[in-house]
């Protein structure tokens, strides 16, 4: 796997999918990443700063998503 096709890192991943708004929760959001491969997603989105963070991505990205 060349550099071009390397997937990103968990956090950024992470951010990837929070901002999309399919997804409503940290749970929907740890599955979904689980579900692509990313083990370790749990623990790394366990972090206080880290899921506050993602936390508000979500919320930010459900209101704008909503009509």
């Amino acid at each position: 796997m060349d550099s071009m096709e390397e997937r990103p890192s968990v956090i950024e991943r992470a951010f990837q999918i929070a901002k999309s708004g399919t997804v409503s929760s940290i749970a929907d959001l740890s599955g979904q990443m689980t579900a692509e491969g990313y083990a370790n997603a749990e623990q790394i989105l366990a972090g206080r700063s880290l899921a506050l963070q993602v936390t508000r991505m979500i919320v930010e990205a459900g209101a704008a998503t909503t009509p």
